[in-house]
């Protein structure tokens, strides 16, 4: 009978979380409309793939010039030529202490200088009192709107490009293509993340975006990659540029192998085949559509697309919780932060919530492409008179003590985990690229570019007006939440639970 009583409990807890999982995942879709809204918001991504998978149908003669020399200067003259490699190619050491120079004239006046000189334009001329990358930052990032966090907006995004270059020289040391760098294990570290997390990082972070944060984010992340990478292939067929082990291989000073029925070839990656007794790279890279398409590395593009959406919308914990017990959120009374007065109403509790001072101000910003109100303002005074509180957050966690003075709840505290991998992700990504001989640092410079700017363009465009905006809006109770999109998946699955805090953003 016990035996038989605990599977029955077992089934019965099982079956509670799979419905819940199911419920809250499709959220008011069913098995066929949520692919289908699946396929939609990743269309751009499976263009692109179609694009590059029959590039080899344009016929040759139609097809531009091809530039073998050009990712190889510029990668030694715009980062410095570490490695030697001019005195390779031509036996003279002479153009070394050119390379510094060009170098540190390029990182000095377009990677440090103007990107200052804009920023400072911005918030101190044009005197900006909110930040551009993210217009409610006091409401996800910060629980006090008085701090303006000048350094998170010099940071994001006008030194990125500063950063990129920094860290591309270092994993730049460790890349160094000698006998006595390479090693087995370093081949087989390499071939997880060229390979593997490639084609699997992109899928996880659009799981976490899902599960952690508001809908529609992930909508803008598919956007994201689709877009850079459209614009990627493009520039691969229309300014086609040799990668390294094309320059290791055949000598700068080459031209019968520049052509375009040279085979491609998998370089680094060839180790590896051997390690594993098979030729699945050596096969794949050698029936490449696209031998020239060097620049950009969509490596470092997709890598780094990953790396901005995990570091920008992770959000910190920010103690918007209160002391006491409540057996359900339904039941207890709700606490709402007011946007008007410093006083705090509270449901039928006396105690004030943990870590909101009286001046914390969680106003929703209403902005427009051009700093100004727009359309989704209007339609938020529309339904103003509909909504029961409105320009109020409406609060229900119960604070625990005893979880919150726990040594990892510092993990949770500034989202250090999301943050970790996609930073790690991203210099492991450029190590391997640079240690298999498949692109220079030229290349993964220019994908850091392409995916800065495309990420730029949706979040000022798409993600902050038409994704946050409105979700803060519900949250907010400005409008009404009629289509039960005011909690992430993760709030959904564990709604009414002691855990639905954690999947908040807000929290």
């Amino acid at each position: 009978m016990s035996a038989r009583f605990l599977r029955g409990c077992y089934n019965v807890v099982f079956g509670c979380v799979i419905k819940r999982l199911y419920r809250g995942g499709l959220n008011q879709r069913n098995l066929l409309t949520l692919p289908l809204n699946f396929f939609t918001n990743f269309s751009i991504i499976f263009i692109w793939l179609m694009i590059f998978k029959n590039a080899g149908l344009i016929p040759i003669d139609i097809r531009p010039k091809i530039h073998s020399k050009a990712a190889f200067y510029l990668d030694n003259y715009m980062f410095g030529d570490f490695w030697g490699e001019m005195y390779a190619q031509f036996g003279k050491t002479s153009y070394f202490p050119w390379t510094i120079f060009t170098s540190v004239v390029f990182t000095s006046i377009f990677l440090l200088l103007i990107p200052l000189a804009i920023w400072y334009y911005i918030y101190y001329v044009k005197k900006l009192d909110y930040n551009l990358m993210e217009w409610n930052d006091h409401i996800f990032h910060f629980s006090n709107k008085s701090n303006p966090k000048r350094v998170r907006t010099l940071c994001i995004p006008f030194l990125l490009p500063f950063f990129a270059l920094v860290f591309l020289n270092i994993m730049h040391i460790f890349a160094k293509q000698t006998e006595e760098n390479f090693a087995n294990w370093k081949d087989f570290v390499a071939w997880v993340s060229y390979v593997i997390l490639h084609l699997t990082a992109p899928i996880l972070t659009a799981v976490y975006l899902y599960v952690f944060h508001p809908p529609g984010v992930v909508k803008c992340f598919a956007l994201s990659l689709g877009i850079q990478n459209l614009m990627g292939v493009t520039t691969h067929l229309l300014l086609p540029m040799a990668p390294p082990w094309f320059i290791h291989m055949y000598g700068i000073t080459d031209t019968e192998h520049v052509n375009y029925t040279q085979e491609g070839y998998a370089a680094g990656l060839v180790r590896v085949d051997k390690q594993l007794g098979t030729h699945l790279n050596t096969s794949g890279f050698h029936m490449s559509p696209i031998v020239f398409g060097a620049v950009p590395s969509l490596h470092s593009a997709m890598a780094f697309q990953c790396f901005l959406f995990l570091i920008t919308r992770s959000a910190t914990y920010k103690g918007r919780m209160r002391n006491g017990i409540s057996p359900s959120r339904k039941e207890a009374a709700p606490i709402f932060i007011s946007e008007s007065s410093e006083e705090t109403e509270i449901g039928s509790s006396p105690e004030l919530p943990l870590g909101l001072a009286g001046d914390d101000e969680l106003e929703l910003r209403i902005l427009g492409p051009e700093g100004s109100t727009n359309s989704s303002c209007e339609e938020l005074e529309a339904t103003a008179d509909r909504c029961d509180a409105p320009g109020t957050l409406a609060l229900y966690y119960v604070h625990d003590a005893e979880f919150c003075t726990r040594w990892y709840f510092g993990i949770f505290n500034r989202a250090i985990l999301p943050r970790l991998l996609g930073i790690s992700f991203l210099l492991w990504q450029w190590w391997s690229t640079m240690y298999l001989d498949h692109h220079y640092r030229f290349d993964l410079f220019v994908g850091v570019l392409y995916a800065l700017f495309v990420h730029i363009l949706i979040n000022h465009y798409v993600l902050q007006p038409k994704v946050l905006q409105p979700w803060l809006a519900v949250r907010l109770q400005q409008i009404p939440d009629t289509r039960n999109e005011g909690r992430t998946m993760g709030m959904r699955v564990f709604e009414d639970t002691k855990l639905e805090w954690f999947f908040d953003p807000l929290a």
